[in-house]
């Protein structure tokens, strides 16, 4: 061989199926090391495997196995490495022709490839392996007796070949734990065959037509996926989770675990180990037919909020031979989940071969309890355990640990993560070295002395700083040089570990318009929610449509896109985008800030979609509402986010007193019903206009207009022009009493109450029953009343007083005196509070809108009585200090239904306080409400 020559390595794998797992992993380390800088143009391995890349040995009829793998391959006396591989089985027995020297049978063709190198007349270098781990089988196996045979075979294997009569150790044998302690193993012990043999081969000078040009890396671009999970196809940059994917692979190799939860800290890295780890070792066989397996990626959540929609969509998109529509499949696999089950494990797996599995990799599971809507939760867990009890599903889920207590609520899934759980940590120092190195190793690129050991020192083992590590490297990787190097100084240009996210999305957001910037709100408001029992911020799903009508917003989505701070999919054909990874909202100090600003308005809005989940799975029953105090601050909530509310939810943060206010227009809402909801109105704030004071402190009246007409008075009293005016909407209420009581110049002002009989008079203002704000004023005299009216007349620059009886009776009827009521011509109890109530009290003003006369006034028939401005036994006279009965109209709550008519005449001498007696107002000018 000259100098120029590049050395050929053969090297040949030996081994029976049960450790395919540990083929594959060797052929990635020939693979590695044919990619290495330091090898790529001096060494040329060659591996020969059965089950190598590209190989396929014709099995011919005529020929034993081992004899056609020898014609196909060649001979391991024939190679320069052999490599030998034991666990739980020696092989398949030879035939009779396969004989050892002393006649003795060989125990598989294993052992045959083994003894054909070790007595070759050139022998090559021999490298024997052999897993210490117990075998995956239990005592119910049906295979049970000739596993243990098998196991037994290997025993006397080495029993036989590698100890001597007197108990010495007569050959190395190299023992290993798992399938990745194996991989380490070998690169090592290879890399140490070759360097020995590279020693005695001068190094090539270069040559002037390849001076400068390198073979490729085994890997082109960015080896970082940054903060979005690892993918399959990226197994060759996944490191440092080796030992981990082994656990997960030994769980698979148990027929019996059809489940299996991966539960780790937020950026820990549970997708990636599933998706970039576990998967590719199944793919390539790691157990027994697991190259076979169909897979299913979902998210609970990843098209709203029903997961089942979610899970059919991929399912109907990849196998669905049946023509199902996702949304119709989804209705069976929540409707019948074992049924369903079975039959979709029939359809997706139609005609695949026995040992086929149908995977389900449920991942970011704690979107069931995030995005997924409360009614969706236990079918979908109903659904999951169903899916368990299947022997050709498997289910995979990735689990955040903070979510795990809520796993609780259901027994069955319970029971399956008590048999079925991963604990996945953060990666310690040497693990995180490795995801550091390797990967760029595979792509070409060296670090820049102690680059490496500062990287390190910034992660740190704290939860999350796997994220921001990753983020970090693939920042570094656009900064590397010409010559593919990772420098110190471009990464603390980038800020280092704790700031280049934080750092790449500021000077994003820098970069932006004012007015993009301002549509941060707008934007994060969808993407961003917080449990409510944790008080952990995480990351939603939002369609991209619901931003379509703001410019800004998308601008803003297009730039955090772009920087890969937001991700977009399409999902049921639906685009949606959030946030690449929830480290983003804690280390971006801008959208850090402003959620701790609206961290309770955003926990607020999370209970609030758990209450109204809670509100419909009790079919919306009353005691299941919020109450006014509980809704209080939603208000503020829902101003400060302005969240996109489904029907249901927009109904659930009604304030109570709409939703009291519904219940005044049900006829079927009883009198003892009706007087609870005046006082429930009162205690919290009674929302309706006109029954308090406006903006200056004054009574607001209401006022509803009056027709004129003729007014024929009851008993022969007379017929009376009524002139067209205004009358209050309600009686005066306590509130508007009372602001004449206490204010200065009010109530104990002497104007107010000249030319009245001074001997008829009192000092101080009658006692208020029902101190309650929307109530009507009671214990009023007539005195009192007109002493209100040229209170507030002054006040408001225009008269009001107290109006005639005929006046009050042409409001009554609407001016149609075939109104025997306000509300019409027959009596209805259900329209006022009268004796027939039986309430011996009165209610709120308004409580019975049905009874509203034709001009809008309520409450003129029954609750309380209502002063007029004339004297009964001569309407016509108006004398102010005739102490003489004044005319009372619509009856009271202690009255019967006929003195509740609108026509009926009462009277009380005007000094009289009663605890059924107010009054309402008039006005002649055209003052409108």
């Amino acid at each position: 061989m000259t100098a120029s020559q590049p050395l050929r390595l053969r090297i040949f794998f030996s081994s029976p199926g049960d450790v395919k797992d540990e083929r594959v992993q060797a052929l990635q380390v020939l693979g590695r090391l044919q990619h290495e800088k330091r090898y790529r143009e001096r060494v040329i391995f060659q591996a020969l495997a059965w089950d190598g890349p590209g190989v396929e040995i014709p099995m011919l009829a005529a020929e034993t196995p081992q004899v056609s793998v020898n014609q196909g391959l060649g001979t391991p006396s024939e190679c320069d490495i052999v490599v030998v591989i034991l666990w739980s089985r020696m092989g398949t027995p030879l035939p009779d022709t396969f004989r050892k020297s002393n006649g003795d049978p060989y125990l598989s063709g294993t052992e045959w490839e083994f003894e054909n190198a070790l007595h070759a007349e050139l022998q090559p270098e021999i490298l024997v392996y052999r897993r210490t781990e117990d075998p995956p089988f239990t005592m119910r196996d049906p295979e049970r007796d000739a596993k243990i045979e098998q196991f037994d075979r290997v025993e006397r294997f080495f029993n036989e070949t590698f100890t001597g009569d007197s108990g010495s150790i007569t050959g190395g044998v190299n023992a290993y734990d798992t399938p990745t302690d194996f991989k380490e193993k070998l690169e090592t012990h290879l890399r140490e065959l070759v360097e020995r043999r590279l020693e005695a081969i001068p190094e090539p000078a270069p040559q002037a037509d390849t001076a400068g040009v390198a073979a490729p890396p085994e890997w082109e671009g960015s080896p970082y996926p940054g903060l979005r999970a690892f993918l399959e196809d990226e197994v060759n940059i996944f490191f440092g989770r080796g030992r981990e994917t082994d656990a997960l692979v030994r769980q698979m190799l148990l027929p019996d675990k059809r489940f299996l939860a991966v539960i780790g800290p937020s950026g820990s890295g549970k997708s990636s180990l599933v998706a970039a780890g576990l998967r590719p070792r199944l793919k390539a066989g790691a157990v027994e037919g697991s190259q076979d397996w169909v897979w299913v990626r979902s998210t609970p959540g990843g098209v709203g909020e029903d997961p089942f929609i979610a899970l059919t969509y991929e399912l109907s998109h990849q196998f669905n031979r049946q023509g199902l529509k996702p949304r119709d499949l989804a209705i069976k696999l929540r409707d019948d989940p074992q049924g369903a089950a079975a039959a979709l494990v029939q359809d997706v797996l139609a005609g695949s071969p026995a040992g086929t599995k149908l995977v389900l990799f449920i991942d970011q599971f704690e979107e069931l309890f995030t995005l997924v809507g409360d009614p969706y939760r236990e079918p979908f867990v109903n659904f999951i355990a169903a899916v368990a009890r299947e022997e050709r599903l498997r289910t995979i889920v990735t689990l955040r640990a903070d979510f795990y207590q809520h796993c609780t609520a259901w027994e069955t899934l319970v029971d399956l993560l008590r048999s079925g759980s991963y604990p996945l940590g953060i990666p310690g120092a040497l693990a995180l070295k490795e995801m550091i190195e390797r990967p760029a190793q595979a792509a070409g690129l060296a670090f820049e002395e102690g680059l490496v050991e500062h990287i390190l020192e910034e992660t740190g083992t704290e939860p999350g700083a796997l994220a921001l590590m990753a983020f970090a490297l693939s920042e570094l990787y656009k900064k590397r040089t010409p010559q593919g190097e990772l420098t110190l100084n471009a990464y603390q240009e980038l800020g280092g570990v704790n700031e280049v996210l934080g750092k790449r999305a500021q000077d994003t957001y820098d970069g932006l318009s004012p007015s993009t910037q301002d549509a941060l709100g707008t934007v994060f408001k969808e993407l961003v929610e917080v449990d409510a029992e944790h008080n952990v911020p995480t990351r939603k799903r939002a369609p991209l449509q619901r931003f379509n009508n703001d410019d800004a917003a998308r601008a803003l989505i297009d730039a955090l896109t772009e920087a890969r701070l937001l991700v977009s999919s399409s999902p049921e054909d639906v685009p949606m985008v959030e946030v690449a990874h929830e480290a983003l909202l804690r280390h971006w100090a801008l959208l850090s800030n402003w959620i701790e600003e609206r961290f309770d308005d955003f926990r607020l809005l999370r209970q609030v979609k758990l209450a109204v989940a809670e509100w419909e799975r009790h079919e919306r029953a009353g005691p299941y509402f919020w109450p006014h105090e509980r809704l209080a601050p939603v208000a503020k909530m829902l101003e400060n986010l302005k969240p996109d509310l489904n029907p249901a939810e927009r109904e659930f943060v009604r304030p109570e007193s709409a939703r009291l206010l519904d219940k005044l227009t049900d006829r079927n809402t009883s009198h003892q019903e009706r007087v609870k909801i005046g006082d429930r109105l009162a205690e919290i704030g009674d929302p309706r206009p006109h029954l308090g004071l406006n903006e200056a402190g004054l009574p607001d009246i209401g006022w509803c207009e009056v027709p004129g007409g003729e007014v024929m008075l009851e008993g022969g009293a007379g017929t009376f022009d009524a002139e067209p005016g205004y009358i209050g909407k309600y009686p005066v209420t306590w509130a508007q009493y009372r602001c004449f009581l206490e204010a200065e110049g009010g109530y104990t002002n002497p104007a107010w109450w000249k030319g009245f009989d001074e001997e008829e008079l009192e000092e101080e203002p009658g006692e208020q029953n029902w101190k309650l704000d929307n109530h009507p004023a009671e214990n009023v005299s007539w005195y009192d009343a007109m002493a209100y009216c040229r209170w507030l007349s002054k006040k408001l620059g225009y008269e009001i007083r107290l109006p005639t009886e005929w006046e009050w009776q042409q409001a009554a009827t609407g001016g149609d005196a075939v109104n025997e009521y306000p509300w019409g011509e027959e009596w209805d109890n259900d329209l006022a509070n009268t004796d027939d109530s039986r309430l011996s009290r009165t209610t709120a003003v308004g409580m019975y809108p049905g009874g509203a006369s034709r001009v809008g006034a309520l409450d003129m028939s029954g609750n309380v009585e209502e002063w007029c401005l004339n004297l009964r036994d001569d309407p016509s006279d108006n004398d102010l200090s005739s102490s003489s009965g004044r005319v009372v109209r619509g009856g009271a709550w202690p009255d019967p239904p006929v003195s509740a008519r609108a026509c009926c005449r009462s009277a009380c001498v005007p000094s009289y306080r009663l605890v059924a007696l107010g009054f309402r107002v008039w006005c002649s000018s055209p003052i409108r409400s």
